[in-house]
């Protein structure tokens, strides 16, 4: 990064630190998204003995969540669009946090289905109403607030495993871990509710509902951007549910190694969503995203082929992770740039997308798996990105 670049970000920052409140609590409630999203595979596996859950019930309830999220995305954005975004935002965490909760007072298989899939429905209600809220708040200064705001998924993930571990290791039952994780919903609550004027003041645009957000849909460029977030997604996903499973069974570092190397790997990811985000800011997001899929791919290709060389598994993963992670902030930004006033639509359309591959890139990951072909992994994360660079030839600029 040059030095006006630099210094163009380092001033972006101390703008974004007047508008802090606001772009904590949305970030916070990303976070609280996170942790009641992670918090079950931190304690799947008692809670299946508990439970008598049989294997297609874990995979079945381990998908309820993302199930829940694809349903609603969109509409939610689009209501935002016609409504307003606080109304959309509070429900959503209301609902995520209180259904999260009641997860932990579960007796049955149908029981936990049904309140992880309706947490689901809130949280894909809170989503891209939040992302959406954000980027009409800092609209010049979109891509470092969105990849700060990712940041909140980062920190409230590791928060989730550890809240699950530890309150097992302490009570010995899975049942606490689900009552403590949505607490700190309650004080994103009370921010949301504070910084509702700002929120009001972030949305709400004369639109038909229905109509014109599938209009968005007729559009090339929206559509090339929306593929581009589908096969994006499709090829990091993989790395939130198995990358310590690979970590251990394939590069056959131990438990606790594979823990903490993932983590790095999420830090590292934090720190691509605001180094990039917010140098996206200042440059065509559509070149930027071109360069980062490229980087992306050769970090996968260093990680995946390397030759059990740890300072080189280090770099790759590292890479890895900086890379893949950046796309998001730095795509979404540019979602927004070209829907004019239909933000929250658009916003919804591309969450979709994402909710898709976060559904079926698992699935083909634990398959390969189970073939006992672990390094065939490549497949479900190069592939895509590969085809992701060819897509982004195609995105568009709406700058010129």
């Amino acid at each position: 990064m040059g030095d006006s670049s630099r210094t163009r970000l380092v001033g972006s920052i101390s703008s974004l630190k007047l508008s802090a409140p606001f772009l904590f609590v949305m970030t916070m409630g990303y976070a609280v998204y996170a942790v009641d999203r992670t918090v079950l595979s931190s304690v799947l596996a008692p809670m299946s003995a508990s439970l008598s859950l049989s294997s297609s019930e874990i995979g079945l309830l381990s998908a309820a969540q993302y199930i829940g999220v694809t349903c609603v995305v969109f509409l939610a954005g689009h209501i935002s669009d016609r409504y307003g975004r606080w109304p959309v935002i509070l429900s959503g965490l209301v609902v995520f946090s209180a259904f999260t909760w009641l997860i932990g007072l579960s007796q049955t298989f149908l029981e936990a289905f049904a309140f992880r899939f309706v947490s689901g429905l809130g949280e894909g209600a809170f989503w891209p109403v939040a992302m959406a809220s954000v980027v009409n708040y800092f609209r010049g200064k979109k891509g470092l607030a969105l990849g700060i705001f990712y940041v909140g998924f980062d920190a409230g993930s590791i928060a989730g495993l550890s809240i699950g571990g530890i309150v097992y290791s302490l009570s010995g039952s899975w049942r606490p871990a689900f009552f403590l994780a949505p607490l700190i919903g309650i004080f994103v609550i009370a921010g949301v509710l504070l910084v509702r004027r700002k929120l009001a003041n972030s949305g709400a645009v004369r639109l038909r509902l229905g109509t014109d957000a599938f209009q968005l849909l007729r559009r090339p460029d929206m559509i090339a951007i929306m593929v581009f977030a589908l096969l994006a997604t499709w090829a990091s996903v993989w790395q939130v549910a198995f990358l310590p499973y690979y970590f251990f069974k394939v590069m056959h570092f131990t438990i606790l190694s594979s823990a903490l190397l993932s983590s790095i790997v999420t830090i590292s990811g934090g720190f691509g969503k605001i180094v990039l985000g917010g140098f996206s800011d200042s440059v065509k997001r559509n070149r930027l995203l071109l360069i980062i899929s490229i980087a992306t791919f050769l970090a996968y290709a260093l990680f995946f082929f390397s030759s059990s060389n740890f300072p080189v598994d280090l770099a790759g993963a590292l890479l890895m992770g900086f890379f893949s992670a950046s796309i998001f902030p730095v795509m979404q930004a540019l979602v927004a740039d070209t829907s004019g006033e239909k933000t929250g639509s658009a916003l919804g359309l591309s969450t979709s997308f994402q909710s898709v591959a976060t559904i079926f890139s698992p699935i083909i990951t634990a398959f390969l798996f189970t073939l006992g072909v672990g390094r065939a992994a490549t497949l479900d994360a190069m592939l895509p990105i590969g085809l992701a660079i060819l897509v982004a030839l195609f995105l568009k600029d709406p700058s010129g």
